[in-house]
């Protein structure tokens, strides 16, 4: 006979939302059990929480904790064919802490407050009673009757295509590879961001005291011939300047490859069931607010599903209301993340889509301008 627990939550993924969401409703006395496929907190995500995630951090008591052992920057430089053509500053700074630390300081919290992980946990299908969520029922044979469900289980939501919610992704131009390398003088000094006439890009920037984050983006056709034995560095090298000692440490590099797109979908939520973090929407990541976009989210999450308490029209209603209007503003997200990308070519145009207000502040209110200063 299968196993049922019944819960008033069901997270569908341990991911930075899913733990993020799992910890507030934790702390409310909600019974909360996060479903994860794999076998323990997943490694891949961004590795930046700027102002708006930064402020929904101090609101829960989580920033210093956070902190302690993140770093904190406060401007970049970008580069355009080599030459440095304007500096971004962040008046509050922003952190970067590796996503799967960040990730385990939640989760870390999340046993403080009785949350259950069920991880190497697989969903074979969801079980409807008119539009909500009756049961999700595990390859195990165990299942689980929640009052609500959360679809935080990635850009390819097994919950998400479950309900019945279609989405509409749309490629980038280009292909993106990362490395974790040795961390060198110049990228510990400064944040560099590059573009070039090609089409091309690169970001390099510190993770902890002694490595860095390396990312590179290059069409289609490039991509093949400067990565077809390794990195070829000589190729790069007009492109990354100021940055001369890390040279020696990009070509024995592992590069792996990973997709850009972005994603919209037509709705959040299906009667008691919700989407959150990339299960709901994806942006390019050189807007660098997906992270903070989605701790936002879930603490909005977190005030319906505390405020409906139990009563199924309730949430529904404030689903609508108060959820459903984040696809407003991740929308605009994602048409700054297009414009940036469609820009690296052209200078002037880059300048031109470049938006302080969203770069700087997202989705928080500005406080002022002249945080970005032109160069050239």
């Amino acid at each position: 006979m299968a196993m049922t627990t019944t819960c008033d939550v069901a997270i569908v993924g341990a991911g930075l939302g899913g733990c993020f969401l799992a910890l507030l409703l934790g702390r409310n006395g909600h019974n909360v059990v996060v479903v994860e496929q794999g076998p323990a907190i997943p490694a891949a995500g961004a590795d930046f929480v700027k102002r708006p995630g930064m402020g929904v951090l101090a609101r829960h008591g989580l920033g210093s904790l956070v902190e302690r052992h993140a770093l904190k920057r406060d401007i970049v430089r970008y580069y355009h064919d080599g030459e440095a053509i304007q500096e971004c500053r962040y008046p509050d700074g922003f952190l970067i802490r590796p996503y799967r630390e960040l990730v385990e300081v939640i989760y870390s919290c999340c046993s403080m407050q009785g949350v259950e992980f069920w991880f190497d946990s697989q969903i074979e299908r969801l079980e409807h009673d008119g539009e909500r969520v009756a049961r999700l029922v595990l390859a195990d044979g165990r299942e689980l009757r929640p009052g609500v469900v959360i679809a935080a289980d990635g850009s390819r939501s097994m919950v998400r295509q479950a309900l019945g919610i279609t989405q509409e992704t749309s490629a980038y131009p280009h292909i993106m590879r990362v490395a974790t390398v040795p961390l060198t003088a110049s990228v510990a000094r400064l944040n560099r961001l590059y573009f070039n006439s090609d089409g091309w890009f690169s970001y390099l920037y510190p993770i902890n005291e002694e490595q860095a984050r390396v990312f590179i983006g290059l069409p289609l056709e490039d991509e093949r011939e400067v990565f077809a034995d390794g990195l070829a560095v000589d190729a790069i090298k007009d492109l990354v300047t100021d940055n001369d000692d890390a040279y020696d440490v990009l070509g024995p590099a592992h590069w792996q490859r990973i997709p850009v797109s972005a994603m919209r979908v037509p709705a959040y939520h299906r009667g008691n069931a919700a989407l959150l973090g990339s299960a709901a929407f994806a942006c390019h990541p050189m807007t660098g607010m997906g992270m903070s976009y989605t701790m936002h989210d879930a603490e909005i999450l977190a005030g319906v599903i505390g405020a409906a308490e139990g009563d199924p029209v309730l949430l529904e209603k404030g689903l609508e209301t108060a959820y459903e209007p984040r696809r407003h503003a991740h929308a605009e997200l994602i048409g700054y993340g297009d414009a940036l990308a469609g820009t690296f070519h052209d200078k002037a145009a880059y300048l031109g889509v470049f938006r302080e207000d969203l770069h700087v502040f997202g989705d928080t209110e500005p406080t002022g301008g002249g945080y970005v200063t032109v160069l050239r």
